[in-house]
C-alpha cells in the first residue's frame, strides 16, 4: 500500500510540474503582451472573465463524469483542449481572437479541474497528514516548476522579443499531460449515475450549507479571491509599465518568486509537523492580505521584496486551504463538492478581473491595492470562525 501511494504521488507531481512549468512560461509576459496589443486593463479582465464562464460551464458536468468513468480520462481531456486552446492564443493579435482562444482555454480548465485533487486524495483519504504533505510538496514542485517556466520565458524575450512565443511553446509542451493521464492508473468515485448538472449543484449546495466550517471557508476564499487577482494578473504590467523595471528581467524575478513559492511549500510541510495547519492558513491569509495592501507603497525595491513575501505565504495557504477542505469533505461525491466550491470561486473570478481593471483604469494602482488589500482583512474573521466551529 505505500509503494502504491508513493507511485501515485510522483504521478501527481509529475502533472503538477508540467502544468505549472508551461501555465507560467505562458503567463510570465502575457499581460504585459496584452498591454502591448493595446488592450485596456479593464477589457483584459473582461478576457478572464469570458475564460471563467466557460470553465464553469463545463466544471459540474465534467467532475459528475469523472466520478462514474475515471478521473484520468476526463483529465487527458480536459488537458488536451486547453493546450490547444494556449497554441491558438499565440496565434492571436484581434481582440475577438484572442477571445475565441480563452474561450477554448476556459472548456479544457473546466474539463480537467478539480479532477487531479480528487484523484489523489481518494487513494489515501483518511490520512490528514497524508494530504498536508502532499499538498504541501505540490506547492513546492510549483515553486520549483515555476523558476523553470519563467526562466526560460525571459531568455526567450531577451532573444527574440517576441511575447507570443512563450504561449506557443507552452501549449505545445503542456500537450504531454494528456498522454501521461493516459497512462496512469485511474479511480473514480462512489456515483453510478450522471445526475443532471442543477441537481449535482444543489447536492453540493446542500453539503456546504449543512457543513458550517466549510461554508466559512467558502466565503474567506470567495473575499480573498480579490488580493489574489491583484497580485497575480496585474503586477506584471505594474512593475514592467508603471514602476519601469526592464522587461526582460521580468521572467527572471518571477524566477526568484517561484522559488518563495517553493520555500512556502516546504516550509509549510515543516511546520504543519509543529502547528494545527488550519491556524497556519489563519496567519498566512492575514500576512497575504497585509502584503497586498503594501504593494500601494509603488516604491520599486519595496515591491519586489513584497512579491517575495506574497509568494511564501500565498504557497502556505493554499496548502493548507486544500488539506482543510478535504479534512472535512466526505469521500463519497468528494469531486462534485470540490467543483461545488470551484464553480462559486470561479463566479467570483468572472467578477473580479472587470472590477479589480477597472479600479486601475480609474484610479490607479497603488489606491487599487490599498482599497482591496484592507477589505480583504475581512476574510481572516471568517477563517477564525471556521477554526472555532472545528470539524
Amino acid at each position: 500500500m505505500k509503494r502504491a501511494i508513493g507511485g501515485v504521488e510522483r504521478v501527481f507531481l509529475v502533472f503538477t510540474f508540467f502544468m505549472t512549468f508551461s501555465m507560467q512560461m505562458m503567463g510570465a509576459y502575457l499581460i504585459i503582451w496584452f498591454r502591448q496589443l493595446g488592450f485596456s486593463y479593464m477589457a483584459i479582465g473582461l478576457i478572464t472573465s469570458v475564460y471563467m464562464v466557460l470553465s464553469m460551464g463545463f466544471d459540474i458536468p465534467s467532475s459528475a463524469f469523472a466520478d462514474k468513468y475515471g478521473r484520468m480520462k476526463v483529465y487527458s481531456i480536459g488537458t488536451a483542449v486547453f493546450s490547444i486552446g494556449l497554441i491558438f492564443l499565440s496565434l492571436s493579435r484581434a481582440y475577438h481572437e484572442v477571445l475565441i482562444s480563452y474561450a477554448i482555454m476556459g472548456v479544457g480548465l473546466g474539463i480537467y479541474s478539480n479532477v487531479l485533487p480528487a484523484w489523489i486524495v481518494d487513494f489515501d483519504p483518511s490520512s490528514k497528514e497524508w494530504l498536508v504533505r502532499i499538498f504541501s510538496r505540490q506547492q513546492t514542485i510549483n515553486g520549483i516548476a515555476g523558476v523553470a517556466g519563467s526562466s526560460l520565458a525571459g531568455i526567450i524575450i531577451i532573444l527574440a522579443h517576441d511575447l507570443s512565443i512563450p504561449v506557443l511553446l507552452s501549449g505545445i509542451i503542456m500537450l504531454v499531460i494528456p498522454v501521461i493521464a493516459l497512462l496512469a492508473p485511474d479511480n473514480r468515485g462512489s456515483k453510478t449515475t450522471n445526475p443532471p448538472i442543477i441537481r449535482v449543484m444543489r447536492e453540493g449546495m446542500t453539503y456546504v450549507a449543512k457543513n458550517r466550517p466549510l461554508l466559512l471557508i467558502l466565503i474567506s476564499t470567495v473575499i480573498t479571491v480579490f488580493p489574489v487577482v491583484a497580485w497575480m494578473q496585474y503586477i506584471s504590467p505594474y512593475v514592467v509599465d508603471v514602476l519601469g523595471l526592464k522587461k526582460g528581467y521580468w521572467g527572471f524575478l518571477l524566477s526568484i518568486y517561484f522559488l518563495m513559492t517553493s520555500m512556502g511549500g516546504y516550509l509549510n510541510e515543516k511546520l504543519a509537523k509543529r502547528f494545527d495547519y488550519r491556524l497556519l492558513a489563519i496567519i498566512s491569509t492575514t500576512l497575504l492580505s497585509l502584503f497586498v495592501t503594501f504593494l500601494a507603497l509603488r516604491n520599486l525595491i519595496i515591491v519586489l521584496i513584497l512579491l517575495v513575501l506574497v509568494s511564501i505565504v500565498y504557497a502556505m495557504r493554499a496548502s493548507d486551504i486544500i488539506a482543510w477542505e478535504n479534512a472535512i469533505i466526505g469521500i463519497e461525491h468528494r469531486s462534485t463538492v470540490l467543483s461545488t466550491l470551484s464553480t462559486i470561486i470561479k463566479i467570483m473570478y468572472i467578477i473580479t478581473p472587470p472590477i479589480v481593471g477597472l479600479l486601475i483604469d480609474i484610479a490607479s494602482y497603488g489606491n487599487m491595492y490599498l482599497l482591496i488589500g484592507l477589505s480583504s482583512l475581512l476574510a481572516v474573521v471568517f477563517m477564525v470562525k471556521a477554526y472555532v466551529n472545528k470539524a
